[in-house]
């Protein structure tokens, strides 16, 4: 099969709609895997959905590869968070047939998906993160607590108790970590590094809005601080690929926090394109940048999301 354009493949695929589309403009043909093809609402765009194994099944990474060689996919873009361990384990092996991941080294990520990992890096690394601890043990009875699992991603069993609850809610989450409450201003800052680790892209954008753990309402900021911040924990953590960092601006001091690291594209990445990022662009073999300076990007761009129906016939 030879085709005219460069192919990339998403898996999870499902809603992603805005992403995908970026993606075709810039002349990539669209395919994907999900678990549920015609539950998908990218179905309505793409050509083609190919069903798959939830990715804990033994013969997923299997299926995916075999997928790769059947339509000579160049890059492929993993979006479920659960799956990235495993890409990252099989980077060569996709290698072998030609196939790019987008995605950052095995240890990266390790240190990212374990939230109290990620903290331990945090503060090896003396940057500013909130108190963690892996038992509720010796809090403070002044601060409020979050309750949240090590390993997890969007707002599923996520709490924020009082020291007197904390233990209730403690023994609610499945492998849970304690983290103190930061009041303040939600940032969440997409980048983007390539391959031989150049900072290509970092856009901070304020969280006004976030609905079933996904961003609803947001804008682009342009802050200094947290740019040369985010450059700095990039590097150290020696991230490639697309990375949604979650951090905190304190009310009271101004201190910026880091919370998290999610090494993919996050929920609110197409406020980011729509102010100028041409991820699609960066995946090019052809693409380059000048060294030490970061792509230009509309600052006070708000993003107002609201729902939108997809039709297709079939039945249960």
């Amino acid at each position: 099969m030879q085709r005219d354009n460069p192919v990339v493949l998403f898996t999870s695929i499902g809603k992603r709609v805005s992403l995908i589309r970026h993606f075709i403009e810039y002349g990539w043909e669209v395919i994907g895997v999900d678990t549920r093809p015609d539950e998908c609402a990218a179905q309505q765009i793409v050509k083609k959905i190919i069903k798959v194994p939830y990715c804990q099944e033994a013969d997923y990474y299997d299926k995916l590869e075999e997928i790769c060689r059947v339509e000579k996919v160049n890059c492929l873009v993993p979006l479920y968070e659960p799956e990235l361990m495993g890409l990252a384990g099989l980077r060569s092996r996709f290698e072998e047939i030609g196939v790019r991941i987008l995605i950052a080294t095995k240890e990266t990520i390790l240190t990212c998906v374990d939230k109290y990992s990620l903290y331990q890096f945090f503060k090896l690394n003396d940057f500013s993160t909130p108190d963690t601890f892996e038992e509720p043990t010796n809090l403070d009875d002044k601060s409020l607590w979050v309750i949240k699992p090590k390993i997890g991603m969007g707002s599923r069993d996520v709490y924020i108790t009082t020291y007197k609850e904390v233990s209730l809610w403690y023994e609610r989450v499945p492998n849970p970590i304690v983290q103190r409450y930061i009041e303040g201003q939600e940032i969440s800052i997409d980048v983007f590094v390539s391959d031989k680790r150049q900072v290509l892209s970092i856009v901070p954008r304020v969280r006004l809005e976030v609905r079933a753990g996904e961003v609803s309402k947001s804008i682009t900021i342009e802050d200094k601080e947290i740019t040369l911040l985010t450059i700095q924990l990039v590097n150290k953590l020696k991230l490639t690929g697309p990375a949604t960092i979650q951090g905190i601006r304190e009310t009271n001091s101004g201190r910026f926090y880091f919370i998290e690291v999610n090494p993919r594209f996050g929920g609110g990445v197409p406020l980011t394109i729509e102010a100028g990022i041409p991820y699609a662009e960066f995946i090019k073999a052809s693409y380059t940048q000048k060294p030490g300076v970061l792509h230009s990007y509309q600052p006070g761009l708000k993003m107002l999301r609201y729902d939108e129906a997809v039709y297709v016939k079939g039945g249960f």
